[in-house]
């Protein structure tokens, strides 16, 4: 098991767990977000490909409108 920090909060998961994964079993929608891992954006192409490492922190914004 690893520690990663989801906007601030330390969750628990499997050492080999991807960005996708991780967006998905937190049940965040992929419309409109944006994910950095230790504040470097990750493309949403990369997601399924990128495996956060012990310690890290993830990043997951999610646009808004406004004006």
């Amino acid at each position: 098991m690893i520690n990663i920090k989801v906007n601030n909060t330390t969750y628990q998961f499997q050492s080999t767990v991807t960005l996708d994964q991780i967006i998905n079993q937190l049940d965040i929608s992929v419309n409109g977000i944006a994910v950095a891992i230790n504040q470097s954006i990750i493309t949403k192409s990369d997601w399924i490909s990128t495996t956060p490492n012990d310690g890290d922190t993830v990043l997951i914004i999610k646009a808004t409108q406004g004006g």
